[in-house]
């Protein structure tokens, strides 16, 4: 820490975090985690998140904001999304766009006026005047020939009072003027059919590329790779710019950015932490690309890799896999860009993992995770959920008056999963499309009738109107967040979500419906969730919920009596929280130890 760390006071300098999202169900998770640490810390918190423009909300705006997209413009500055910058302004200046001042289609723009309500082409001077000179002698000679044949005379400029030479300077008169005109017209039409036809060739070409670089092995590859090397490069020059203090990620995870991230700040002495919003199972991409070719461990470079790195072969179903495409996984190992154990889930560098309960801890460390590396500091809606269950009947009142329904009706919320049909093998799904699955979910739910209260709440990817066309006059669609609804309800229903930790830390049951047949083990110790993966299983399930009182009694006691380990709710997880932050930049030598007592250390304790 420098002299410049401190303000003419002696006070310490604000602490830059900087938080990378790559995914926007995990957005409002992060959101979360900066509040807590702005309600005990000092800091100047940075976002960057994949499509801003789309996902930035007035909680977001409390915040910078970048785009991830950014990071692969060659040759620009980092512009913030929010707050906006003024054009040219932002952190560095804007070098020379080189493919843009040379393309064909820029040029002819900026070559373009109107004359006469016609759009022509401005074409430098020098050009003109060489065009017009040239027009004028073909003129001239003209004209001259004309008086040869007739006069044999040498003026060629004074008309004689012949009318047949004086009619020949006016055709030569008129025809320079129509020279003209064609000229202007040529270049307006010419050069217009021009661009049009190199339009046309370079869309053909880029419908090549892309089919090549879509449907080939070799094409799919070669588009990893220069997407990792672009990554690599931007991730670097985002970091000195920014300069944070820290770096926060939902997860680690070497198929996204997240692990280039970690990489990438550890070589410029910034520290990483990881908040982990899913739980890490191996099986989960082994089954997504358990038949794309590109992930089997085939050929001579996947031979090479797996007998120099076998943390990157997983054995799954009969079949050899790698986590990434064997040239991409081997630019990894190559660029220090990879991982200790790539199938395995925020098995990286981060200096500390924030974890919410004992039962995530024993997760990882069955996982592999070093123990000193794993921190649990309770859910970060912690002290929601508290207060929310505190005053659980008064929140599910307003609910129910909201929407015109009894109160003495159990209430139960869905978790509604996401469209999972695209880029995977769907011969073991239940349905036979997303469409499908929409309407069994929603009919299922539109059969319980007026014996319960349902709140649908959408996967952040799904668009409300795509369920909304099949609410009820008991099932409602909305878009309040999950982890508010979750412990007002008396039964959660979600398909292998990552929120069905919150409703056991609440004491709430839940029906796993694993409508997608992954089969995990994630929620086994947890007595209170019930897992079904047929549709008539579960609306038995859940008519027996609702018209058996005994059974769901059992149910929620069994649930409460494992909510302790599954999550810590309590108003420290932001103190917990925040301690965790200033030890991993103090870690970093960022702050010096003895310099220490100049932060207000008091409330993280």
């Amino acid at each position: 820490m420098t002299t410049n760390d401190f303000n003419s006071h002696g006070q310490a300098r604000r602490l830059k975090i900087l938080f990378y999202v790559d995914s926007s169900a995990m957005q409002a998770h992060c959101l979360t985690a900066a509040e807590l640490m702005r309600e005990q810390l000092p800091v100047d918190i940075t976002f960057m998140i994949v499509d801003a423009g789309k996902y930035l909300d007035e909680a977001m705006k409390e915040y910078q904001i970048y785009d991830h997209s950014s990071l692969f413009r060659v040759g620009r500055a980092f512009a913030r999304v929010w707050p906006m910058e003024k054009p040219g302004g932002g952190f560095a200046s804007r070098p020379r766009n080189l493919r843009r001042s040379l393309s064909l289609q820029s040029a002819l723009r900026k070559m373009r006026i109107h004359l006469g309500g016609f759009q022509v082409v401005r074409l430098p001077g020098l050009f003109l005047f060489m065009i017009t000179f040239r027009a004028l002698v073909l003129a001239q000679n003209a004209k001259r020939r004309l008086h040869q044949q007739f006069h044999g005379r040498k003026a060629f400029w004074k008309p004689s009072g012949d009318p047949r030479i004086a009619s020949s300077y006016v055709a030569c008169r008129g025809l320079l003027h129509s020279m003209l005109v064609f000229l202007i017209l040529f270049l307006r039409g010419g050069v217009g059919s021009i661009q049009r036809t190199v339009q046309r060739a370079q869309s053909g070409l880029r419908d090549v590329l892309s089919g090549l670089l879509l449907k080939t092995k070799v094409g799919q590859s070669f588009q990893q790779l220069m997407r990792l090397l672009l990554a690599a490069r931007g991730v670097e020059k985002f970091l000195e710019v920014v300069q944070p203090d820290l770096i926060v990620l939902p997860e680690d995870n070497v198929e996204t950015l997240s692990t280039i991230f970690v990489a990438k700040g550890r070589r410029l002495n910034i520290p990483s932490m990881i908040i982990p919003f899913t739980i890490p199972n191996p099986l989960e991409p082994a089954r997504y690309y358990h038949d794309n070719p590109l992930y089997q461990a085939r050929g001579p470079i996947a031979r090479r890799l797996v007998r120099r790195h076998p943390k990157w072969r997983f054995y799954h179903e009969g079949r050899d896999l790698l986590r990434q495409p064997a040239i991409k996984a081997s630019c990894q190992e190559f660029l220090g860009l990879s991982s200790p154990a790539p199938w395995v889930l925020n098995r990286g560098y981060a200096v500390s993992i924030a974890l919410d309960s004992e039962a995530q801890r024993d997760l990882y460390i069955k996982l592999g995770f070093p123990v000193e590396q794993l921190k649990v500091i309770g859910d970060m809606n912690g002290a929601m959920f508290h207060r929310v269950r505190s005053h659980k009947q008064q929140f599910a009142e307003e609910i129910c008056s909201r929407y015109g329904w009894p109160s003495d009706r159990p209430l139960i919320l869905c978790g509604f999963p996401p469209d999972q049909y695209q880029g995977t093998d769907t011969s073991r799904f239940e349905f036979p499309d997303y469409d499908a699955l929409v309407e069994a979910w929603m009919t299922s739910f539109g059969l319980v009738g007026d014996r319960a209260n349902i709140l649908v709440r959408p996967h952040p990817r799904i668009p409300l109107k795509r369920l909304s066309a099949l609410e009820g006059p008991n099932v409602r669609v909305l878009l309040q967040p999950t982890a508010e609804l979750i412990p007002i309800c008396d039964l959660y229903v979600a398909s292998i979500s990552a929120t069905i930790r919150w409703a056991i830390a609440c004491g709430v049951p839940v029906i796993n419906y694993d409508t997608y047949r992954y089969r995990y083990a994630d929620y086994d110790s947890a007595a209170g969730v019930l897992g079904v993966e047929d549709v008539r299983e579960f609306r038995s399930l859940l008519q027996r919920f609702i018209d058996d009182e005994k059974f769901a009694a059992d149910l929620k006691v069994r649930q409460r009596g494992v909510m302790n380990y599954w999550g810590q709710l309590d108003d420290g997880a932001g103190r917990r929280l925040s301690a965790l932050v200033l030890a991993a930049i103090a870690g970093a030598g960022r702050i010096k130890p003895d310099e220490e007592r100049r932060w207000d250390l008091r409330s993280v304790e």
